[in-house]
């Protein structure tokens, strides 16, 4: 297989040394006096004063700052910095200058809290689980450190996850949000067991207290000025995030407050990254933009200018990874692929590639068709996924990588509709896809009629599409499916592309799927977990491949020794000798005639219909992996004989081979990659 490296020159447009209002800007922290902000933007710190004005910017490095955090009195900032690699912590004046390096650790270290004498920076990382408490370590479940602000050595404070700190003005106590899981943070609506909670710390007794201890989630906490009530975000009384406000209970022995107050009332976007001056000023993030309340007032926006000296340039951009949804076309000449959301085609001989698309909507999904002047492919460019080709407009051009014009069509153009994942029927007359992420359908592109293959009954993942492929007969689909909405496991049928009843092939109770049609359309290769170690609403499945048989006649003949599949090539070989001799008996015949003929027995021996056995299918089920392991994409080679296949046994994933007809396995590349 051939490395194709493609470098693709880009044009980036840039804002040009002019104020600007900018949005999305984040990790907003408002200063101890309240007169200023500090957030991130772009991946630099600025600040602004908090009634408004020109953001000053604090940091300048090409690496990305973020997770400002002021000191008590003021004076200083900390932050995280990945100049270095992996963020690290660096402290640096409040009105900007030199930054001094405080950890050192290849972990990112993110800091939340100054203490309140100012002299330790608390930060959350992944470096060293206690012995005691090690019961499972991973690197998403952090633990608390704090460092001398002035530098020095690192020393824990929890082992345990704890987030957004908040000391208490006397410094024995500290709020914070907890991490049970692995849950995205940014996710809204979230109810479950691993919600965040707030809880509060007593640094001398050590004792931990949940606050809040509900199913929803509650986070990023601060201490009012006095020290008897907390605000934080929210999202009860079934909105979005929003903030709270409950008083402590001054014996600090109760779980849940009494009585929990509602702050802001925003709704649509979420309220986010809020803070808290000394005399009582929130800050906090709204729709991207920066807003400050006082006690008892509504919310105010806090209006931000900014300069930034960014030039317009051409980006030579190169990339030899990260390619997604490659299709080769028919005749080997060409790959289709997407990058960074748009479509590509690359010639196989050369470096010449063709950038199809270039919108601010993602595409996916690009498929060749059988005259491999067209393509397809899917597009949420207007919001909702649609069906678009492009198609070589020039007759005498022959390839898209030097094609000068090319058309582009959407088919089936609708705003409430999904469609995408589409296939080319074998002899490209009809067009297959997935209609809103469920339904199998097939549009005939000369009438524009649209057939249901499948009703949307056998799929209930709504996060995408589902793996299916046409028979090379064009008269049936193998398609991965769900026999009932609440079955863990996925099995591999075979339907009519007509539409109809699913054949369940494979009947396993566990997760089978990628199948694909090999040896002609007489079998199906596909993976599963039935033989391997099984996820159990877990990870770290190990899968086979298998193969199952359509016909016995086909199973028969994949289960001959070398010795008689060798004498049974030969056979056919004196077979078709003869037939051939039978062709030419008739000398009158012209050679045009003889060719047309013989193409024409050629187009029909390729469009011989797939005959299905499904008595004793269950029978003509083969497993052809030696092993279970952690496996990638498998392929069998035309002639039937030899399996490739990735398998990951440890660290990446290696190349492998089989001959299935000896049984011998060998490793081909130790590639150790994704």
């Amino acid at each position: 297989m051939k490395k194709l490296i493609t470098s693709l020159a880009l044009a980036l447009t840039a804002l040009s040394g002019y104020a600007i209002t900018p949005l999305w800007m984040r990790d907003a922290r408002i200063s101890p006096n309240g007169t200023e902000i500090v957030f991130c933007y772009k991946g630099d710190i600025y600040k602004v004063p908090a009634q408004g004005g020109t953001a000053v910017q604090l940091t300048t490095q090409a690496s990305y700052e973020a997770n400002p955090v002021w000191s008590p009195d003021g004076k200083q900032i900390a932050f995280a910095s990945d100049r270095n690699g992996n963020f690290d912590l660096f402290i640096m004046p409040a009105d900007g200058g030199t930054a001094q390096r405080l950890t050192y650790h290849s972990a990112s270290e993110i800091p939340s809290a100054f203490t309140p004498d100012g002299k330790f920076v608390l930060f959350s990382a992944s470096i060293q689980d206690p012995a005691g408490s090690a019961l499972f370590p991973t690197g998403a479940m952090t633990e608390l450190y704090k460092v001398p602000a002035d530098g020095g050595r690192t020393e824990q404070v929890l082992a345990t996850p704890a987030e957004w700190v908040c000391f208490d003005k006397s410094g024995k106590n500290f709020l914070y949000q907890d991490r049970k899981g692995f849950e995205d943070e940014w996710r809204k609506h979230h109810t479950s067991s691993i919600t965040r909670d707030i809880w509060l710390y007593n640094t001398q007794s050590g004792k931990h207290t949940n606050l809040t201890n509900r199913e929803g989630e509650d986070r990023n906490p601060v201490y009012a000025p006095d020290g008897n009530s907390v605000y934080f975000l929210s999202e009860r009384n079934g909105g979005s995030f929003n903030v709270y406000n409950f008083s402590l209970n001054t014996s600090q022995t109760s779980n849940v407050p009494q009585e929990v107050k509602t702050i802001t009332t925003f709704r649509t976007h979420p309220v986010r990254f809020l803070s808290i001056s000394d005399k009582g000023t929130l800050c906090y993030t709204y729709d991207g933009e920066l807003y400050t309340q006082e006690a008892n007032a509504r919310p105010k926006k806090v209006n931000v200018e900014l300069v930034r000296d960014d030039e317009k340039e051409i980006a030579s951009l190169k990339f030899s990874q990260g390619a997604t949804s490659a299709s080769v076309s028919p005749d080997g000449k060409q790959v289709a692929f997407i990058v960074r959301g748009d479509v590509f085609v690359t010639s196989t001989d050369y470096t010449t590639t063709k950038q199809i698309t270039n919108t601010p909507g993602k595409e996916a999904a690009v498929s060749f068709a059988p005259d491999n002047r067209t393509l397809v492919y899917a597009s949420e460019r207007t919001g909702n996924w649609q069906l678009y080709t492009a198609k070589i407009a020039r007759k005498e051009e022959a390839n898209f990588p030097n094609a000068t014009l090319i058309e582009e069509e959407v088919l089936l153009p609708s705003k409430t509709v999904e469609r995408a994942y589409p296939q080319y029927s074998p002899d490209g007359k009809e067009l297959a896809f997935i209609e809103d992420r469920n339904r199998l359908m097939v549009l005939d592109l000369k009438t524009k009629k649209v057939r249901q293959v499948t009703d949307g009954s056998t799929w209930y993942n709504t996060g995408g599409g589902f793996d299916y492929e046409w028979s090379p007969d064009g008269k049936w689909f193998t398609l991965e499916f769900i026999g009932n909405r609440h079955d863990p496991y996925s099995d591999i049928g075979i339907v009519s592309a007509q539409g109809g009843t699913i054949t369940n092939l494979t009947n396993s109770g566990y997760i089978s799927g990628s199948p694909r049609w090999v040896l002609d359309g007489n079998a199906i290769l596909f993976q599963t977990e039935r033989y391997g170690m099984r996820a159990h609403a877990s990870w770290g499945s190990q899968q086979d491949v298998m193969l199952v048989f359509l016909n016995q006649d086909a199973y028969d003949r994949y289960r001959l020794s070398k010795e008689d599949f060798e004498l049974l090539k030969e056979l056919e070989k004196e077979q078709k000798k003869a037939k051939d001799g039978d062709k030419k008996k008739d000398v009158n015949k012209s050679k045009k005639d003889e060719a047309d003929e013989d193409k024409s027995s050629e187009d029909k021996a390729d469009k011989k219909d797939i005959v299905v056995e499904l008595n004793g299918i269950e029978d003509r089920i083969v497993r052809l992996t030696p092993n279970s392991s952690d496996l990638g994409s498998a392929i069998l080679s035309k002639d039937g004989e030899n399996l490739y296949y990735f398998s990951a046994f440890e660290g990446g994933y290696d190349l492998w081979k089989m001959n299935l007809r000896e049984k011998d396995t060998k490793r081909l590349h130790k590639l150790n990659t994704g």
